[in-house]
């Protein structure tokens, strides 16, 4: 009898083990699909409403670490142009699988870029992107964020691609290993860059120039996309061509349209050959160094369970429990597309190319520099997400921005291709700063100070420098008039115009500046941003009832459709916008007419489908309902935007996913909170969709360790009528605090 005991204390010990260890290795990247987004909308709210959706989701299938320097893709189309990303699905053929700086879900453009091929045929013109191309397979399930593999038929070779932080690796397979050939080309639309085999050391190196749009079109960004690849076999021929001009025994190109060089090998009837490459902001000897470090072998199948690990362990960050298979997709593959921007610069050694076409290399000591801030979009709802799942990677972003303000002399407005922009509007690298500042987010806030205030108070005094893309688009006029009179036009901005929205956005950005003002003592700024932060009243027109153009004489415009996309606001209309006062919603309720007032006027704007999802101006709208006391309203809108903007399938995003803010409003949205205002240590509540979430959190950042969010039920046909944290009731709202702790929150549902 005692040794049965034993026994079955034994097995229960076993079991609880293998229980436990099978719960750890939990595989979450099992729901990550990374075409979700790349072809033309084919969502619920797409298919009711087709003309209101942009085309795509402009994600690309990214196999990547997150946040890394280089992503890589296959490629429909050759160009770096601007607005075209390097996949769409549906797109018949294939030109290549490229490493791409491409901003994911934006219309923005690609920038120092290459491009591989696996072919079997040599023939003149074959080289070309055009006359290579051919139709593609996917192999079944075999697209994740750490692996892909894609089948041509037309030359029987199989691709597969795995990565690192700064590096790809690919195993090629020839079914038919006849002139096993790769071709990589450097894709210049300017007919720019450079490539050399160098045989002696059995690689192909070279780089990309990048180029500025916006602010500076055209002018050179003052870094390149270096690369260097390294082949498992002997190099047995090789050749580069130019254009048309394809020449056999070459070793290099350079400043000409359409460079590029090939190399064949021998590989026997095993047909595989591997190849890894290097990539970097700085140099070709840093593109090997980064690839020396990240991947010193030749075993692609550790590489690949790395990323997988990487991306597991990162997706765990967030626990879920219930829901159902697509819920569980749409959620995973939100928050992968969350965890791609903004990207790494720095190289292994901490070399990263200085900003603002300062060609000097500089060195990050004691942090990991990044670029591509889709500041307009992000601070919203994806950075506040990094915040809490990516704190590490968070921090250096913040550090990053206020780097970028030192060596350039001005916080940048929308930092890509590492300089200022100036585009879209507000100033939310300050709206960034704070909100980190607000958590307790250790870094020199007194130098990021500095330059907030400056870009809060100031305009730069040489016209070039404002041109170029420095300071607040139209800030003397703001500080003159307490708006942006129609009369500025602000001819010096990408977007033109769009007065009322800066006006709207600037005030925020005061109100976020202020917060740090009064957390450091400077009592004379607080004030004066304070009162600035109302700035937003000066443009509502009472006798319209919304936001609308005003002339420096203080009269309105006649212009003016409540509905309809008028000059002096973007990407929207005079409603969208006026909802947008997130600091102060309290004030927004009075200058609508109360409580009720605002109510029904929201209530009407919901319930025509007047709200817009697939642009950012709108995503703190639903969580508005709180601010009356209908908690049941905003629930409702949640949950009917994240079963109607997002889906399944390539076509499962209805906008731009704009480097992840619309996957990151899915993110929140679906745990059931939302962060309306940045800097403010708040998240308004609505519901989750799934039974259970467990936020995992980093212990540096975050004693409590974890914050778990937990319903009677995982069913979305009823609404929760009441919310507990810790036990105690509370209304739908809760601070950054109570997630720091260790705390519970629980939505009760009536009987």
């Amino acid at each position: 009898m005692n040794i049965l005991r034993f026994n079955l204390f034994l097995a229960a010990i076993v079991l609880l083990l293998t229980s436990c260890k099978q719960k750890e290795e939990k595989n979450y990247i099992q729901f990550v699909d990374p075409l979700i987004g790349t072809a033309p909308a084919s969502t619920l709210a797409a298919k009711q409403n087709p003309g209101d959706h942009v085309d795509n989701g402009q994600t690309i299938p990214a196999v990547t670490a997150p946040f890394g320097m280089t992503q890589w893709t296959p490629q429909t189309y050759t160009s770096e142009k601007k607005c075209l990303a390097p996949f769409y699905y549906g797109t018949k053929n294939l030109q290549g699988f490229r490493a791409t700086h491409w901003t994911s879900g934006s219309c923005v453009q690609d920038y120092g870029s290459f491009t591989v091929f696996p072919t079997s045929v040599t023939n003149n013109f074959s080289h070309l992107p055009k006359q290579r191309e051919t139709m593609y397979l996917y192999n079944s399930g075999n697209a994740s964020p750490a692996y892909s593999s894609v089948h041509f038929p037309r030359y029987n070779i199989i691709t597969e691609i795995t990565a690192t932080k700064r590096a790809g690796f690919f195993r090629f397979s020839w079914l038919l290993p006849e002139n096993p050939t790769i071709i990589i080309d450097v894709n210049s639309d300017e007919g720019e860059g450079f490539i050399k085999i160098d045989i002696e050391n059995q690689e192909i190196v070279g780089y990309n120039p990048v180029h500025r749009i916006y602010n500076g079109v055209g002018k050179p960004a003052g870094f390149n996309g270096y690369f260097v690849a390294k082949f498992d076999k002997e190099i047995v021929k090789h050749g580069t061509y130019a254009g048309t001009e394809y020449i056999h025994g070459t070793t290099e190109q350079s400043n000409k349209e359409q460079i590029g060089a090939y190399a064949t090998f021998d590989l026997g009837d095993a047909g595989i050959l591997k190849l890894k490459m290097g990539t970097s902001f700085t140099s070709i000897e840093n593109a090997r160094k980064n690839l020396e470090v990240e991947i010193p072998d030749w075993d692609f199948e550790k590489t690949k369970m790395e990323l997988e690990d990487t991306w597991n362990s990162q997706l765990a960050k967030i626990d879920i429990e219930g829901g159902t298979n697509d819920e569980l997709t749409k959620f995973y593959t939100a928050l992968y597309h969350s965890l791609i921007h903004p990207r790494l610069y720095s190289d292994v050694n901490g070399d990263y190319p200085g900003f603002n076409g300062d060609s000097t290399i500089h060195k990050a000591n004691g942090f990991e520099y990044y670029g591509d801030f889709s500041n307009w979009d992000i601070y919203r709802a994806q950075m506040p997400l990094l915040s809490l799942i990516a704190p590490d990677e968070y921090l250096n972003m913040v550090k990053s921005l206020i780097v970028k303000a030192e060596q350039g002399d001005w916080l940048p407005i929308f930092p890509m291709w590492n300089s200022y922009t100036s585009a879209m509007i507000g100033d939310h690298s300050s709206s960034i700063i704070a909100d980190a500042f607000m958590k307790g987010f250790d870094f020199d806030i007194e130098k990021a100070y500095y330059y907030m205030r400056k870009n809060a108070f100031e305009s730069p005094k040489n016209i070039e420098d404002y041109i170029d893309g420095k300071g607040r688009r139209a800030i003397e006029s703001y500080l003159e008039f307490g708006y942006i009179p129609l009369e500025d036009e602000v001819p010096e901005a990408f977007h033109k115009q769009e007065q009322v929205s800066r006006t709207l956005e600037y005030a925020y950005n005061d109100w976020a500046v202020a917060q740090v003002a009064e957390k450091l003592g400077k009592t004379e700024d607080f004030n004066e941003l304070s009162a600035r932060a109302l700035n937003y009243t000066n443009v509502f027109n009472p006798e319209k009832g919304w936001v609308c153009g005003r002339f420096g004489d203080g009269t309105f415009t006649d212009e003016f459709e409540a509905t309809k996309n008028m000059p002096y606001i973007t990407e929207g209309t005079p409603k969208h916008y006026t909802w947008y006062v997130p600091h102060d919603v309290e004030g927004l309720i009075e200058q609508i007419g109360g409580k009720e007032k605002f109510r029904h006027e929201l209530n009407l704007f919901i319930d025509n489908k007047e709200y817009w999802h697939g642009n950012e101006p709108s995503h703190q709208i639903p969580y508005l309902f709180n601010y009356v006391g209908d908690w049941e309203k905003t629930q409702e809108t949640v949950k009917n935007l994240l079963n109607t903007e997002y889906g399944v399938g390539p076509g499962g995003l209805s906008g731009n996913d704009d480097a992840g803010q619309m996957s990151a409003w899915y993110v929140f949205g679906a745990m059931g909170f939302y962060p309306v205002c940045p800097g403010s240590n708040e998240y308004q509540l609505s519901s989750p969709i799934f039974k259970k979430v467990t936020l995992n959190l980093d212990k540096k950042y975050y004693p409590g360790e974890k914050f778990i969010i937990d319903t009677q039920t995982n069913s979305n046909k009823k609404p929760f009528s009441a919310v507990k944290l810790n036990g105690k009731i509370i209304e739908p709202v809760i601070s950054h605090g109570d997630i720091q702790k260790r705390g519970k929150l629980k939505f009760l549902q009536e009987e």
